[in-house]
């Protein structure tokens, strides 16, 4: 908004002020109007009409909405320091700024958020004062984003089945069965500690791929490093951190009542760490999943009647997050936890209480709910199959497509490929490398599969061993680089030689005879999700490699490399054996 246009609405703002000031001045008069003739009808007239004096005054008009985005000032400032509306001294703009505003100081230019101290004073933590965190009121001025959770929440809803539990003692019979997602609030106790829950068959009910949401405390303990540790056990890999910000707009009972802590900050938040099992790419991968639709915060009151209950928001996060529809709870509870679209894994002593819920048909317990069982288990998995085109996934629609967020495009990416101006490069200790001049690959080989592995072996060579011992290591290197046509980048390496005089190491050598012109091709297609993705290149083709052992010589030729990238991403090297983000990205 320009400079005019903000004078413009502060001067209407101003007026109507002044009309609202007026009006309210009338009002008064009026009344007091009224309050004079009754007085004089009980003193001139010796039988005073009761009907005409028992009518009620005009009323006053009712106070002006406080549409201030920030919380008032704190209690005591309040008491201490009246705040003067009427400034006839000030300018109309910040007239209305006064007036709208309650913190707003006309001498600073500032609007004075007292969250600390109203925290001091009242005992009310600063997030209460957080605008639209109810999901009723998220995006409020975002139509597009509050369409796709729309559009999310009927789909999930859907092609959701019948909410179904066991009891805890029954989880190893979901076994061989598997999982997109499992979420756990472990009830740790003096009997129920880490080591037991890491006893827990987890890796044997997860997909692959597949993720898990793990509660693990405020973390004032251990609850973070034992959070990862376990999931590293079960075979995941923590990639995020969902966290649960406390409010206390009802339950505070004032300054110094927040419970004892040992911890030099008052906590008022909960992690929930998130892994995954597997290679997910989001920028491919959206038949799985859908990023960046839910933030990784969740802002709640809590539950007064349950103080160990978690956001029920965390079942729309997951929902609007992951498509897979086989969704797995465990330590489960009757009265929160029953869910369309989830199997249900009771914590002890809590199916006493669903047989209870159904007879009273209570409003927490979904329609249709029922005991898990293998027959009816497997009905429901070939429905979720038929429906999600052979997988159990939650099915994608164009309207959604459109509206939900992208992968952002990395810095320096663009079409095209790269190619190489030929060369031979030869290596001083009497390894050779051979390439076609002028070869230019710009799209992927085909990946060599299982089936063609007989085609395959016939250009391997059994690996060799060479003596014990390292010599000098003479090294000759020669690179006249040719840039063209970024993003690809033409590297003619026209020699690079490497010597190590007996080197004992074990090597596998390739025969390049007959391998001309058939490149071997190291990239995202390569097995466990190849070498990296969107790390240094988009694949690498290396036309001709040469190794010999005799004192190990290497030589390099004719390399391509397709699609460089301005961001190297620390080259993607702890990808190298489990899929292209180590952290999901």
């Amino acid at each position: 908004m320009s400079v005019v246009a903000q004078n413009k609405a502060s001067d209407v703002l101003s007026s109507a002020q002044d009309l609202l000031e007026s009006h309210a001045k009338l009002i008064s008069r009026v009344r007091q109007a009224q309050r004079n003739h009754r007085r004089q009808l009980r003193t001139l007239l010796p039988s005073p009409p009761s009907d005409l004096l028992n009518l009620p005054l005009i009323q006053s008009p009712l106070p002006s909405p406080s549409s201030s985005p920030s919380p008032p000032l704190s209690p005591l400032s309040t008491e201490l320091q009246p705040r003067p509306i009427h400034r006839p001294d000030l300018p109309p703009a910040k007239r209305a700024r006064l007036v709208r505003y309650t913190n707003y100081v006309p001498e600073e230019e500032t609007i004075r958020n007292d969250y600390s101290q109203r925290y001091v004073d009242g005992g009310e933590w600063p997030q209460n004062w957080v605008l639209g965190a109810e999901p009723e009121r998220r995006f409020e001025e975002y139509p597009k984003q509050q369409r796709l959770l729309s559009l999310k929440k009927e789909s999930v809803d859907n092609h959701a089945v019948p909410s179904s539990y066991l009891p805890f003692q029954q989880l190893t019979t979901l076994n061989p069965y598997k999982f997109d997602v499992i979420l756990l609030d472990p009830p740790f106790s003096s009997s129920f500690g880490w080591d037991e829950l890491q006893g827990l068959p987890i890796p044997s009910l997860a997909a692959d791929p597949s993720f898990i949401f793990m509660w693990v405390g405020s973390g004032a303990g251990e609850g973070l490093e034992r959070g990862r540790e376990v999931l590293a056990k079960w075979n995941y890999r923590r990639c995020e951190d969902v966290v649960w910000v406390k409010t206390n707009a009802s339950s505070n009972r004032g300054p110094g009542t927040d419970p004892p802590t040992t911890s030099l900050l008052t906590r008022t938040k909960q992690h929930c760490l998130m892994g995954i099992k597997g290679t997910v790419r989001r920028s491919t991968d959206s038949w799985f999943v859908h990023c960046n639709v839910d933030t990784d915060v969740i802002i709640w009151e809590g539950d007064p009647d349950d103080p160990t209950r978690k956001p029920p928001e965390m079942y729309t996060l997951i929902e609007n997050f992951c498509l897979g529809t086989r969704r797995l709870e465990i330590f489960g509870r009757a009265r929160s936890s029953l869910r369309r679209g989830w199997v249900t894994v009771l914590a002890e002593g809590e199916e006493e209480r669903v047989q209870e819920l159904i007879r009273e048909r209570a409003v927490c317990v979904p329609e249709n709910v029922r005991r898990w069982e293998k027959e009816g288990w497997d009905e429901t998995v070939k429905q979720l199959a038929s429906i999600g085109g052979g997988k159990c996934v939650v099915p994608n629609t164009s309207e959604i497509e459109t509206l939900r967020p992208k992968s952002p495009v990395r810095a320096g990416l663009m079409p095209g490929g790269g190619g190489v101006s030929g060369g031979v490069g030869v290596a001083t200790s009497g390894g050779v490398a051979l390439s076609v001049p002028g070869t230019t690959r710009n799209g992927r080989p085909p990946v060599v599969t299982s089936n063609q592995a007989g085609a395959a072996n016939q250009l391997a060579v059994p690996p060799m061993m060479g003596p014990m011992g390292m010599g000098a290591m003479p090294m000759g290197v020669g690179m006249p680089v040719e840039m063209g046509g970024w993003p690809g980048m033409n590297m003619n390496m026209a020699g690079m030689g490497m010597g190590m005089g007996n080197m004992a190491m074990p090597m596998i050598g390739v025969n390049i005879d007959g391998m001309a012109g058939a490149p071997m091709w190291v990239g995202p297609e390569a097995a466990e999700g190849g070498m990296w993705e969107g790390g240094m290149g988009d694949g690498m083709i290396m036309n001709g490699m040469g190794m010999t052992m005799g004192g190990m010589g290497m030589g390099m030729g004719n390399v391509g490399m397709g699609n460089m990238m301005g961001s190297m991403n620390g080259m993607g090297m702890n990808q190298w054996n489990h899929g292209p983000y180590d952290s999901f990205q």
